[in-house]
């Protein structure tokens, strides 16, 4: 059995992002994006290999682009320069 575990991390427009593939069964991989503050988009769909779902994060980064991953509406309190009542 291979590891629980695999990640994939990357640099693009500046930002970074860390692709994970996690083991959900023997047969089944679980895919999250995850962004510099660690919130992770995970897809709903499971994948038969970790290379799987790690290529599927990968195209998916590359086909919406960065922001998709970083947008952090309704997020903004885990930003170190966070103001409660400030507008942003």
């Amino acid at each position: 059995m291979s590891a629980k575990e695999q990640r994939q991390s990357l640099a693009i427009d500046g930002t970074r992002l860390e692709i994970i593939a996690t083991r959900v069964s023997d047969r089944e991989w679980e895919l999250s994006v995850e962004n510099a503050l660690k919130i992770r988009t995970t897809w709903h769909e499971l994948f038969p290999a970790a290379e799987d779902a790690l290529n599927a994060g990968l195209k998916a980064i590359e086909s919406d682009g960065s922001a998709e991953f970083t947008d952090i509406e309704g997020f903004d309190y885990l930003r170190d320069d966070y103001e409660p009542g400030a507008s942003t």
